[in-house]
């Protein structure tokens, strides 16, 4: 029988309160497959390792990048060594302590009937038992003569947020992020990613300016109107005013906004000491004071991008499809020489020729479909453009925890407005 509606909106309530980490994929097999899992240490401690080498050095060298680990990272890493040993039907490919957070990359094999979480409970509870051990904590003689006395419920006083039990404090915070790898290529590109996780660490400690995400700026022309022109882009908003309000409306929870009446001391604004100027058609700077609600916007990357001479956006229509070759040659001919690409990369065309642009490292603006998290950082290809002074990522939305974000038309003229406000020129320069 299917669900009713109250009891889907029940469901939805109960998983909407819930902790980013404990939101579970209700499609996913969590019985069998490839899973690439995070658990970060309480309070983001770096009590796991220390990474040590150059950032510039190559793999095989001496001074490679690479995790040291403290006594406590060496427990760690034994305990998921034995994982297998306790769960035959659970084979750990890669792992990997960082100071503050653990990456495990594991197969659940056919036939395994444990569920992840209960894998991923059992090894985390062994992890707290080493630091028990190292902290002095004879948890073992406690557990003991409650099993003696046929104690096998938790105690009264265990704190279900799993900071801290009966005994002493936990290693990790409770729940973990999980990420399903169905495929050979991405099991592989977890492989590369756990690999270049202490080199990574390095060039964000040493570039850090390169990956502060910097919140709560504004840009010259974009304002609630240039949003309404972009969503008139669309010709069914241009000729229904009122629909193109109503959408309008259901997309301010996702847009930062300055508020109508805000302090006119510079000194007030938070984010006065992380903004910079972008450029003279999209200068991203606080904005301490303003007179009506104003869009914002939050960018991480090279922000001398945002100020160069000749910025080009790069839209790729529908109508255009016929045309699609010369409108990626002359927008990688105009890269070659100088120009910076501002696109949302959202449809297929669009990412085709943002893998060519980042292939040739060449400079690109990309407007992103989501916020930016407290520890957000690029992945992949994007995390060294951005180190190497190739890529500004910049976003018009809040921050929102979704496994699959819903990237729906209405979003995507929003994007290409920006992007064409950030450029100063309309999007068909490339047919001229």
């Amino acid at each position: 029988m299917p669900l009713t509606p109250e009891q889907l909106a029940k469901i939805a309530q109960k998983d909407a309160a819930l902790p980013a980490a404990l939101k579970r994929n209700a499609t996913t097999n969590y019985y069998e497959g490839y899973f690439f899992i995070t658990l970060n240490t309480r309070n983001y401690a770096p009590i796991l390792s220390f990474i040590t080498g150059r950032p510039d050095a190559p793999d095989d060298a001496p001074d490679a990048p690479a995790c040291e680990y403290t006594e406590l990272g060496r427990k760690v890493m034994a305990v998921c060594q034995t994982v297998p040993r306790f769960h035959p039907q659970v084979e750990i490919i890669a792992a990997e302590a960082m100071p503050d957070h653990f990456h495990g990359l594991l197969r659940l094999l056919p036939g395994n009937r444990k569920h992840l979480g209960h894998l991923v409970g059992s090894f985390m509870g062994g992890c707290t038992h080493g630091y028990w051990d190292i902290l002095g904590i004879d948890w073992r003689k406690d557990r003991a003569e409650r099993l003696a006395k046929g104690a096998h419920a938790l105690p009264p006083d265990r704190d279900r947020d799993h900071t801290c039990s009966f005994r002493g404090p936990s290693l990790f915070v409770r729940g973990y992020n999980d990420m399903e790898a169905v495929t050979p290529e991405q099991v592989q590109t977890k492989l590369r990613y756990i690999r270049e996780q202490a080199r990574r660490a390095l060039i964000k400690g040493t570039l850090r300016d390169r990956f502060l995400v910097h919140r709560s700026c504004t840009a010259r022309g974009w304002t609630l109107d240039t949003i309404r022109r972009g969503l008139r882009a669309d010709r069914f908003y241009a000729h229904n005013p009122d629909r193109l309000e109503h959408i309008l409306l259901s997309l301010l929870p996702r847009i930062p906004m300055l508020p109508a009446i805000v302090s006119a001391s510079p000194s007030a604004s938070p984010s006065a000491s992380s903004s910079a100027s972008a450029s003279p058609s999209a200068s991203a700077s606080p904005s301490p004071t303003a007179s009506s609600p104003k869009p914002l916007l939050s960018y991480v990357g090279c922000s001398a991008l945002l100020s160069a001479e000749r910025k080009l956006p790069l839209v790729c229509h529908r109508s255009d499809a016929p045309f699609f070759e010369r409108q990626r040659d002359a927008v990688l001919r105009a890269a070659r020489e100088g120009a910076v690409i501002v696109s949302a990369f959202v449809s297929p065309k669009e990412r085709e020729i943002g893998r060519l642009l980042l292939m040739e490292q060449l400079p690109v603006i990309e407007v992103c479909d989501n916020g930016f998290g407290e520890r957000y950082k690029p992945s992949g290809k994007s995390f060294y453009a951005c180190a190497e002074n190739r890529l500004v990522q910049i976003s018009p939305w809040n921050y929102e925890y979704c496994r699959d974000l819903a990237v729906n038309r209405e979003v995507c003229l929003v994007m290409n407005e920006l992007a064409r406000v950030i450029a100063g020129v309309g999007d068909g320069w490339w047919k001229e």
